[in-house]
């Protein structure tokens, strides 16, 4: 794999290593996307993006340091990519400031410009303050994040808090009115911060024109720039990057008339509203829903549950297995975990890992359309059914991919923090679309 002029993005999550690469296959560019604990390129695979999540949104961060640096060394040092993309979470889940400082130094690089914003799916940064539809970060659910909680709405402070307090005066803002500016007066103001020693560099944004001029300004600098942010922030890379990859065609693949099996693991309020539009639209047929009960996960009940998968995963049905309503009944919950001697942790670290063995007992037996709702869930699911290399080879739905593995399994990954409340709508009718 000659990778002289490709593309290399590096994210914590398999979910967010999907729906960058994807910002680039819509300009025609074909891309590989790799995860797991040994990531390697398939130098088989034709490819001119590649993705890989080192799967560490969740992780210790002496742990995240680690993964991200060997990624780093082993596969975009190795490789010599023209253009590295820091793909980050657009709610600033996971150990944002190690990693992309670990990227700095590995890949000796001048500074970052960190731009999480994505207005397409109502992520704005303003005066530094993440805002999710106009709400504050911290007024919204992602404080309540099982395994990664996000209580500070000022990137800044957020960024800071990751790092020691001695290193605290290398992160700085590139404020709206300067972005709205254009491309000119924001590298003016980078390149100036960049050479006060500034290394961490927020980016306000609240519309996908301002991503464009940041995007433009970051290629434009003399500094060796590793840029940072969202998809919405990839997309606006893309054309600069690639710009004549939109005359490429997109092919349509060719779709089996297969069931789909969805399995969400997410415990989002959006994901249990696209659950729940998902169950009342009277223009999908054949749907059939398993909310996992607590009782499943502490019993182990995996080939009862998998048996009951394959009963209604026939023709083209739906089947949706999901964790949606497992924390609603606090008292019964706290009863049993007592009674099993679980913590709460405990049980919340082991609802995916049901998830994946119950998607694997299926998929030994029955051939389906895979689709996952969640990062940790995609990652265990399409691990426990052995996959190792994506190639993106559709769209969906806005910021959602279709991928195929070296088996040739459909599989579809959604954030469980991403899309409305009629996206699992939306996958489902892309597959009943005559191809």
């Amino acid at each position: 794999m000659d990778t002289s002029n490709y593309i290399g993005i590096i994210a914590d999550d398999l979910t967010g290593a999907n729906d960058t690469s994807l910002q680039f296959f819509l300009c025609g560019c074909k891309t590989q996307v790799a995860f797991g604990e040994d990531i390697s390129i398939d130098e088989n695979l034709k490819t001119e993006v590649f993705a890989m999540s080192t799967e560490t949104r969740n992780a210790q961060p002496q742990t995240a340091i680690e993964r991200v640096k060997n990624a780093a060394e082993n596969i975009l040092k190795k490789y010599g990519f023209e253009y590295i993309y820091k793909k980050i979470d657009s709610v600033l889940r996971g150990n944002i400031a190690l990693e992309v400082l670990t990227l700095l130094e590995v890949l000796n690089l001048d500074a970052a410009v960190i731009c999480p914003a994505f207005p397409n799916e109502g992520r704005t940064t303003i005066g530094g303050y993440h805002l999710v539809k106009g709400i504050p970060l911290q007024r919204t659910e992602v404080t309540r994040d099982p395994a990664c909680p996000v209580t500070e709405s000022n990137i800044l402070n957020l960024l800071r808090n990751q790092i020691t307090k001695d290193n605290s005066d290398i992160v700085e803002l590139i404020s709206l009115d300067t972005v709205m500016k254009g491309a000119g007066p924001i590298l003016t103001k980078l390149n100036d911060l960049i050479s006060k020693g500034k290394k961490l560099i927020v980016a306000d944004a609240v519309s996908t024109t301002d991503l464009e001029q940041i995007a433009l300004a970051v290629t434009k600098s003399n500094y060796n720039i590793l840029p940072c942010g969202s998809a919405g922030a990839a997309q606006a890379l893309s054309k600069i990057w690639h710009p004549d990859c939109g005359d490429k065609k997109i092919e349509e693949p060719k779709l089996p008339n297969l069931p789909k099996l969805i399995v969400s693991g997410s415990a989002t309020d959006l994901t249990a509203s696209q659950i729940k539009r998902l169950k009342e639209n009277d223009s999908i047929e054949n749907t059939y829903f398993i909310a996992v009960k607590p009782q499943n996960i502490l019993s182990g009940d995996y080939d009862e549950m998998a048996k009951r998968i394959l009963n209604n995963l026939v023709k083209n049905n739906t089947v949706i297995i999901h964790s949606s309503a497992l924390m609603e009944n606090t008292e019964e919950l706290s009863s049993l975990l007592l009674e099993y001697e679980y913590t709460k942790e405990d049980f919340i670290s082991k609802i995916c890992d049901y998830l994946a063995v119950v998607t694997k007992n299926v998929f030994l037996q029955k051939e389906a359309i895979l689709i996952t709702v969640g990062g940790e869930t995609s990652y265990k699911c399409l691990k426990a059914i052995g996959s190792k290399n994506l190639q993106i080879i559709d769209t969906v739905a806005p910021a959602i991919p279709l991928g195929v593995n070296h088996k040739g399994q459909l599989i579809v990954t959604k954030s469980g923090n991403l899309g409305t409340q009629n996206t699992l709508v939306e996958i489902i009718k892309y597959f009943e679309q005559d191809k």
